[in-house]
């Protein structure tokens, strides 16, 4: 439902009429440009809020007066911070992918908690550059080993009160990521509502596109991974300590509902069939091409919003870093988890493979 909602808000704002672009902005120069508005550039704006478009210039003869009588009024000192303001948010992509989490991470996390996966690729609309081998490569190493991961949380597997722990872990993590969400979704409105891009001032759909990209990306990503990865949980019930280490929670909640750490042994094995190889390929190379166009698209989006003080443009920065700091805290904490909760596959084994919730939830 949350994910769907996020899709929804996403769509509206796509669809939303482009005539309130000048009703509102940042605070730091809301009041100036409602001045200059109000004032100098009575005229224009009139006729822009009338839709009275001259068809011979097409769509731009609306907008684009307005943009020139604001600049017009603007002090070159303003300019030169305007000019400022759009490199710091022109670097918001490249910032975000020093920080984010890798289309791997999400998808491996996506892979055992689809709801949370998808909640994470929402809430942080930053994908890591990553070639098609860097993917293939990051699979096979979690997939034979697991990622050496040492958050000290191992331990909660077996304590007495993990049951306790993995509700309040678990309210914790849908806290944290359906915070990053609300926050990238708020932006995205204000950002495609309430603001002016210079590269296509009459549609108000790039940043929301933006940053549905970096989902769409992350889902991609998932799907790769399912054609390639095949979850196995594990018939502990004949090892040593088995009641206190390798028993699962005993409840009928579905697993992808609790942290990883707490869910029950799992074997993952990579499909060698070339099905699945071919399907595999072909998508980690679609992700390596969506990843450079999305970065190159949120470049050229961001650096060409108007109308923002450099102390507005720091803040906008700093509520995407936010985001995207906050999603791979979570991210990070679910795949020290599944290492915790991941085990080495014996000969002969026989197993039960899992294809989606359902079939986790059975062995709960």
């Amino acid at each position: 439902m949350a994910g769907l909602t996020s899709l929804f808000a996403l769509i509206c704002v796509v669809r939303a009429s482009p005539t309130h672009q000048f009703e509102q902005f940042f605070p730091g120069w809301n009041t100036l440009v409602q001045n200059i508005l109000r004032e100098n550039c009575s005229e224009p704006y009139a006729e822009y809020l009338a839709d009275n478009l001259n068809r011979t210039l097409g769509v731009q003869s609306l907008v684009n007066p307005v943009i020139d009588c604001v600049l017009e009024q603007f002090p070159e000192s303003r300019k030169a911070e305007l000019a400022t303001g759009a490199l710091v948010l022109g670097l918001i992509p490249t910032i975000l992918q020093s920080i984010g989490s890798s289309t791997v991470e999400t998808a491996l996390v996506g892979l055992r908690r689809p709801l949370l996966g998808f909640l994470i690729s929402a809430g942080s609309p930053a994908v890591s550059m990553m070639k098609t081998h860097d993917f293939a490569r990051a699979v096979t190493e979690f997939v034979e080993g697991g990622e050496p991961i040492e958050l000290g949380i191992d331990h909660l597997r077996w304590s007495a009160g993990r049951a306790t722990w993995a509700v309040l872990i678990a309210l914790l993590e849908y806290v944290i990521v359906g915070g990053a969400v609300a926050n990238v979704l708020h932006l995205a409105w204000e950002l495609g509502y309430h603001a002016v891009a210079i590269f296509a001032p009459n549609t108000i759909f790039g940043v929301p596109l933006w940053t549905l990209g970096a989902a769409l990306i992350h889902v991609a990503g998932c799907a790769a991974l399912w054609v390639r990865v095949r979850i196995r949980t594990v018939d502990a019930r004949s090892e040593p300590g088995y009641n206190t280490v390798t028993k699962p929670l005993n409840t009928r909640v579905p697993a992808q509902f609790f942290p990883a750490v707490f869910q029950p042994p799992m074997v993952f094995e990579l499909r060698r069939d070339r099905s699945s190889s071919f399907w595999f390929y072909s998508l980690t190379w679609v992700i390596s091409i969506g990843i450079l166009l999305q970065v190159a698209f949120g470049t050229l989006v961001l650096s060409g919003l108007l109308f923002f003080s450099l102390a507005d443009c720091l803040i906008i920065v700093g509520r995407y870093t936010l985001s995207a700091v906050a999603c791979r805290a979570v991210v990070r904490l679910e795949l020290a988890g599944m290492t915790a909760a991941l085990v080495k596959p014996k000969e002969n084994e026989a197993a039960e493979p899992l294809t989606d919730w359902k079939g986790q939830a059975q062995d709960m």
